[in-house]
């Protein structure tokens, strides 16, 4: 049986007792090449392995060198070349592994995607925020923003209609990029893809909108459509060049700055402008006035007219109603005046039927006979006279 000895998990070869026994006899060994020792080290090892699967044999396969091992190992023998060639080659692997996970490990912040070269070409691959790992030395990334960014132009310089030189600054735009049109955006017009898309494209609509209008439409009446105006041909530039990948969230372009002798003149300009407006307000404030009058003379000319209309309507109701009331009493006198007509007419009715049954000619001659027998005298002229005549009747001679 042999000995235990002890075992080094680190080696990747094991030791036993008698390789030791058989360094210590043998003598140094001559000089010889790199390749030579390389070359038997590696037969050695394989016949150490062979014989390791050896029944007979029960070494482990690590073994733990003792000190003369380690000591062996400075000596400058053959064991040592070996001990220091594999060192060498473990500090070469993992210095080769560390720099390829250092090389490959890289992170995504948030708002931003990456994008992947290889040898140069662009790859159609691209990464969220994150941590993500690439192929070391082989690829390389840059991380592009897709979230909103604000982004001030140069100054614009534009001619007008009329020839008047203007310049516009600090125009700012808010952009954002979609992520499925990066990676054609980026191969069609290369990284800087916003700035051929977006802010050329601004200024080349800016001085064509200048271009075709006067230095009063560009200064004053149409200015507010400047903004308008750029922003949908720009848009339409995206659509007809990046297939919409750059969305135009606001775009400001301030006033322009223009010649000096035609801004004093358009402040000359405002300050009358300004003058007729505090004139024309005071014709307003005037008009309004004499308005206010004629609405309260109205209000008044139709407070009194109402009152009249009303006081007239009360005399009508007070005739009216004093008319119903003649009415009435008419009718209440009319229907006295009936009854007692009625009365009269009734009492000389039968008056009149009294004196028919009363007055019979025989009544009528006694009657007459009395009231004749109380003159004493008659003074009459014949029969033919009123009085002779009545007599005739009466008496009927």
């Amino acid at each position: 049986m042999t000995e235990p000895v002890f075992t080094n998990r680190s080696t990747p070869y094991s030791l036993t007792q008698e390789d030791l026994q058989v360094r210590e006899d043998d003598p140094p060994p001559a000089y010889q090449h790199p390749s030579q020792i390389l070359t038997e080290s590696l037969t050695q090892v394989t016949n150490r392995n062979q014989s390791s699967t050896d029944p007979g044999r029960t070494t482990e396969s690590l073994n733990m060198p003792n000190t003369e091992e380690l000591v062996n190992c400075l000596n400058p023998t053959r064991g040592n070349v070996i001990c220091k060639l594999t060192s060498t080659s473990l500090i070469v692997i993992i210095g080769i592994t560390i720099a390829c996970i250092a090389d490959s490990y890289h992170k995504i912040h948030e708002g931003y995607v990456g994008i992947y070269f290889k040898h140069g070409a662009l790859q159609d691959r691209v990464t969220d925020p994150g941590v993500h790992f690439m192929m070391p030395f082989i690829e390389d990334y840059k991380e592009v923003r897709i979230r909103p960014e604000t982004f001030a132009m140069d100054s614009v310089l534009a001619i007008t209609k009329d020839g008047i030189e203007n310049t516009f600054r600090e125009i700012t735009t808010i952009t954002t990029v979609r992520k499925d049109k990066l990676v054609m955006m980026a191969k069609k017009f290369g990284m800087d893809f916003k700035k051929t898309l977006v802010f050329d494209r601004i200024k080349e609509d800016l001085r064509i909108f200048c271009a075709n209008h006067t230095i009063d439409e560009v200064y004053n009446t149409m200015f507010l459509d400047i903004v308008a105006n750029v922003k949908a041909n720009v848009k339409s530039s995206i659509q007809r060049l990046g297939e919409d990948g750059i969305e135009i969230l606001n775009l400001v372009i301030p006033k322009p700055e223009i010649p000096l002798d035609i801004a004093h003149n358009y402040k000359q300009v405002k300050v009358q402008w300004t003058e007729q407006l505090v004139a024309t307000q005071q014709q307003k404030t005037e008009r309004i006035k004499k308005e206010t009058e004629l609405i309260k003379a109205v209000a008044d000319a139709e407070r009194q007219k109402a009152v009249l209309e009303i006081t007239i309507q009360e005399r009508i109701i007070e005739k009216e109603g004093a008319k119903n009331v003649s009415l009435i009493n008419n009718e209440i006198k009319k229907a006295a005046e009936n009854n007692e007509a009625d009365i009269a007419k009734y009492k000389l009715t039968k008056e009149a039927e009294a004196n028919d049954a009363l007055y019979t000619d025989k009544y009528i001659k006694l009657n007459l006979a009395k009231s004749l027998s109380n003159n004493t005298k008659f003074y009459f002229s014949g029969q033919q006279s009123e009085l002779g005549g009545l007599f005739n009747k009466i008496l009927g001679t």
